[in-house]
């Protein structure tokens, strides 16, 4: 680990004798990269400066934040000293609901900073200013007291690595991506329209999912409750559980649309019909068929939660079951009766001993990881994600939806302390590998 000061003299950068010694450095010139800026400066060692240390220009402070507080670390190849890392945890859309205060909620996040160093910071994605390659931020301070102190205010150089949890759009997005290239965590923010269309042009990608297409027309609906008896419909962009039906036919030919609060709509052949599937046309529903694991007429679930760890690999860091209220469509912790232990509600839902619930649990994650692989071959470069995947009668695994803006608040009512700080921690290790350190 080094620290940084500031010094006075312009494109000039210092080195201890310690920092020279240990990395070779007997070149006149260097090219210094601090997250994506870039320039060239002459080399000085300054046997007066402590050890450890690296003096950079203190014009520098004109264009950007580089806390001399923190520790950093660097990489030297050739004549490029990288010194970082720089990471940006894109955590809100908007500037205007980041304060000190507010990011303490955060901080959790930040218990394994020891392993990471260098300068993490979160921002929105209204604080990317592509005329400067800046992002405006509050990087966290190890060693604050208080909200105050522990969150600082910057505006900070493009960094090497994002890990993205809210949506980037247009311009902004493009900018950073073509500035930092494939070094974006959970780059791309697909819907279920996108899994759709791509389970329909790859059969290799469909064979995860229960069969799915966009929704279209009612000879299609029908078509598909003949074969699969049961059909979900669901919104593109759908979150928790609004706006998804759970379809069947009645034994006159009518359908029946259950809502995620059991209402239900009963729709003949017709006008009436058509004019709803337009409706749920604008909004790019899709069609899927329909998977039963049921336990005493209940719905169960998994939900498995997928990371890379450090070394860029996909791993199940856990799951839990979720165990839905009686007749519910949809598994959302607000329709939810009991969460469970992941092999817990394996063997609730199949009467199994431990050894044969590890051999599902399994199959589970191995399923999981591939489908995990498919999703970056086909929608750039992920790492956080959480799937909900059901298991039929028959032990085959079925991944039912991809979740990247995801909640936590289940493994707080199981008080997994354990792999929450796992979940909370693990994509910013990947993020330092990431970015090259």
């Amino acid at each position: 680990m080094i620290k940084i000061i500031h010094i006075t003299e312009p494109d000039m950068i210092e080195f201890s004798m310690k920092l020279a010694k240990i990395h070779d450095i007997n070149v006149s010139k260097l090219i210094i990269k601090i997250g994506v800026w870039v320039r060239e400066m002459f080399v000085r060692i300054n046997d007066e400066l402590p050890e450890d240390t690296i003096g950079i220009p203190i014009e520098l402070k004109q264009s950007f934040t580089l806390p001399e507080e923190l520790s950093y670390e660097i990489v030297i190849k050739n004549r490029y000293l990288t010194i970082g890392p720089l990471i940006a945890f894109l955590a809100y859309r908007g500037k205007k609901n980041m304060s000190p205060q507010k990011l303490e909620l955060f901080k959790h996040r930040f218990k394994n900073y020891k392993k990471i160093n260098g300068l993490v910071f979160i921002c929105a994605a209204k604080g990317i200013n592509p005329s400067t390659k800046t992002i405006e931020g509050y990087y966290y301070n190890p060693n604050g007291k208080n909200p105050e102190t522990r969150w600082i205010y910057g505006v900070f150089p493009y960094p090497n690595t994002v890990y993205k949890r809210k949506l980037i759009k247009g311009y902004r997005y493009n900018d950073l991506i073509s500035s930092i290239g494939d070094r974006i965590i959970n780059s791309f923010f697909f819907l279920k329209a996108d899994i759709a269309k791509m389970s329909q042009q790859d059969k290799n990608f469909q064979k995860y999912f229960p069969y799915t297409e966009m929704l279209d027309t009612e000879e299609q609906l029908s078509k598909l409750i003949k074969h699969y008896h049961v059909i979900y419909i669901k919104p593109s962009n759908g979150r928790q559980g609004i706006g998804i039906y759970k379809v069947t036919m009645d034994l006159h030919g009518n359908y029946q649309f259950m809502d995620r609060m059991k209402k239900v709509l009963c729709l003949g052949k017709g006008e009436q019909l058509n004019k709803f599937l337009n409706k749920c046309k604008g909004k790019n529903y899709i069609i899927q068929q329909g998977i039963e694991s049921l336990v005493n007429n209940q719905q169960i679930d998994f939900r498995v939660y997928a990371q890379k760890n450090k070394m860029g690999q996909w791993v199940c860091q856990g799951m839990i079951g979720r165990l839905a209220k009686k007749g519910a469509v949809v598994t959302n912790l607000y329709f939810t009766e009991k969460l469970l232990p992941g092999l817990e509600a394996i063997k609730t839902i199949f009467n199994t001993d431990h050894a044969k619930a590890i051999k599902i649990q399994g199959e589970i994650y191995k399923q999981c990881i591939a489908v995990c692989e498919e999703l970056d071959k086909k929608f750039g470069n992920n790492g956080d994600v959480a799937i909900d995947v059901i298991v039929d009668a028959n032990q085959r695994v079925w991944i039912l939806e991809i979740n990247k803006d995801f909640g936590y608040r289940s493994l707080v009512k199981l008080k997994n302390r354990k792999l929450l700080r796992t979940l909370y921690t693990t994509p910013f290790e990947y993020a330092k590998t990431l970015a090259g350190f």
